[in-house]
């Protein structure tokens, strides 16, 4: 029989312990950090996603010469209710700001995946909006809410529509770590 080898090398019970300990530590600091950087990457998909559908739609009737309107839809074929549930993009030609059968369907836009509260609050209530030929809305101008599930404020941001068509993601202007909308209230849904 051979014998033990006792050159081999370990670690023992005292450094497994020490080592487990330093580590649940780091990850008891920096899981916050963390949570925050996902929160932060999904809003910012989120306005990214919103902002392209709004400059699209506006860039559509500018370029085609046609009322362009935008709403929310469930089934990516008729406008809805819930901006969260996604969006259609559609040539608009008899201006009803609904999708009829003979209108062009532009782009879907796909329902949030995070979870996230949509809403539009716009000038007269109108659960849709529309472009001219020349870019500007018909006499309309609203704000895109984008709310995180976080029960906090700080993940919450706006995409501000007004009448030129000009849009413009909201900002933290006072520097409290929560966006305000345009008339410079905290963003909430």
């Amino acid at each position: 029989m051979k014998a033990l080898n006792k050159d081999v090398s370990g670690f023992s019970l005292i450094e497994l312990m020490v080592t487990i300990a330093i580590m649940s530590s780091l990850v008891t600091i920096g899981m916050p950090s963390y949570h925050d950087l996902i929160m932060r990457y999904h809003v910012k998909t989120e306005v990214d996603k919103w902002l392209l559908a709004l400059n699209h739609a506006r860039q559509a009737a500018i370029t085609s010469g046609n009322i362009i309107t935008l709403c929310p839809s469930s089934n990516g074929f008729s406008c809805g209710k819930n901006w969260h549930d996604g969006a259609i993009l559609f040539i608009d030609n008899n201006r009803d700001h609904q999708k009829d059968d003979n209108e062009v369907i532009l782009k879907v836009v796909e329902q949030s995946k995070n979870q996230q509260v949509l809403t539009w609050r716009a000038f007269q209530n109108r659960n849709y909006i529309q472009f001219q030929q020349n870019g500007f809305t018909w006499n309309q101008n609203g704000t895109l809410r984008i709310c995180s599930a976080d029960p906090t404020l700080k993940y919450n941001r706006a995409l501000i529509v007004t009448r030129s068509g000009r849009i413009r993601p909201s900002s933290d202007s006072d520097n409290n770590g929560i966006h305000e909308d345009a008339a410079g209230d905290n963003i909430s849904c």
